[in-house]
């Protein structure tokens, strides 16, 4: 699985355009092969935007970075008034409640962090 995170900065005068443009692109993402979600996210940050895609294969993440589509995405990064932040991640390792009930009941059974 591989996980793109790309922090945007877009001018003040700008940011509600931007935001909107991403918001439209949510859903025609979601939809492509491969896709396994697609989000926009505000953070601690009020000047940034967060939008993240997530991908089944190198191969859907390489045909999206090639897409007219993400194309202008990108150009939306290029409108950042800090240099925009982008991270992709190949996801080796994936936990969820497992680890959070394991890590829990550790704490219950005094072997975790006190609270």
């Amino acid at each position: 699985m591989f996980l793109t995170i790309a922090r945007i900065f877009p001018p003040a005068d700008e940011k509600e355009a931007v935001r909107e443009f991403l918001v439209s692109v949510l859903g025609s993402t979601r939809v492509q092969p491969g896709c396994l979600g697609c989000t926009l996210a505000t953070e601690s940050d009020p000047d940034a935007l967060l939008y993240m895609e997530t991908w089944e294969s190198e191969e859907g993440l390489l045909r999206r970075l090639q897409s007219d589509q993400f194309g202008k995405v990108v150009a939306t990064m290029e409108l950042s008034t800090r240099k925009p932040e982008v991270h992709i991640y190949e996801v080796i390792n994936e936990q969820g409640l497992e680890l959070i009930e394991s890590v829990r009941m550790a704490n219950q059974d005094g072997g975790g962090i006190d609270q």
